[in-house]
């Protein structure tokens, strides 16, 4: 099975960059932009362009515009800013590069003010992150996650609460950017996939041995999980609903064969079904369905 990545515009230029955050800043009627301001109103997304240019100041010096952060931050506005962009994100700590994209200033007079990135976060008693110590596996069952709930490849703007439990920033830190962090998944999935190929012809012939031990466990690991549903397109096989395209839709990875009635947690005993549909069948054995 080969697993491929949406494919995302890259050779957006300089020029057209430039242009657009020139176009933002006529509309905002601004001499300058802060990033949360050019994210509600730009074509792309304010990381990217900061990427590109070294930094956001840097983009706006390019584009002509005055750079606006201040060098000289009061100590309680900095603090009420940080603690206000962890409320809206609903999160109780933040990366820098999370606060980059929402926030009022730059990191670097934060920096200055408070010794270090976490000690501006303790001062405002948020949490200090410990990112560093989340498993690959972990970061790879998150991603599992958004896709199954979006029906879909998860977007570089999705990547946060309440869709998802680890920022944008810490995929970026690990693996380099959002686009390699899906590349590694992928990349991950496919190595397992050898083993794991999904037989849709076969029935499963599993029967209910309750004096025998189980060859699987009951619940499907993360690459099992996007196996089934990246094999069904991410919809329900049995009434074709998906959240891609329908608001509100929950998918399940379900058991065919119950896992009650003996049925293994095996790619050829898993389909993908909305919540309403898995729940409307309970235990049921549904083995004699195509899927």
């Amino acid at each position: 099975m080969k697993f491929e990545l949406d494919q995302y515009r890259h050779r957006v230029t300089n020029t057209e960059y430039l242009e657009d955050i020139k176009r933002v800043a006529t509309l905002l009627k601004r001499r300058t932009l802060s990033q949360p301001e050019y994210r509600d109103h730009g074509r792309y997304h304010p990381k990217s362009i900061s990427r590109r240019f070294g930094s956001w100041p840097t983009a706006l010096k390019e584009a002509g515009l005055d750079v606006g952060f201040r060098q000289n931050v009061p100590r309680e506005d900095a603090l009420a800013d940080l603690r206000k962009v962890a409320s809206e994100m609903g999160v109780k700590t933040l990366s820098c590069s999370d606060y980059l994209i929402r926030g009022r200033y730059s990191e670097k007079p934060l920096i200055r003010a408070f010794g270090s990135w976490n000690s501006a976060l303790a001062a405002a008693g948020l949490v200090v992150g410990k990112r560093a110590k989340i498993k690959d596996e972990d970061l790879f069952d998150n991603i599992t996650r958004m896709w199954q709930t979006l029906g879909r490849q998860p977007r570089y703007r999705e990547v946060e609460p309440p869709l998802s439990e680890v920022s944008v920033g810490t995929y970026e830190h690990r693996f380099g950017s959002w686009r390699k962090a899906l590349e590694a998944f992928v990349q991950s999935v496919s190595v397992g996939s050898a083993t794991e190929r999904p037989q849709p012809q076969e029935s499963p012939v599993v029967k209910a041995r309750p004096q025998r031990r189980r060859a699987t466990r009951r619940n499907p690991n993360w690459r099992m999980r996007y196996l089934v549903l990246s094999r069904d397109g991410f919809r329900c096989v049995l009434c074709g609903a998906s959240p891609a395209t329908a608001h509100g839709v929950k998918l399940h990875v379900d058991h065919i064969t119950p896992w009650s009635k003996g049925g293994e947690t095996i790619l050829s005993n898993l389909r993908t079904c909305c919540e309403q549909c898995n729940i409307g069948r309970s235990n049921l054995d549904a083995s004699p369905l195509t899927v």
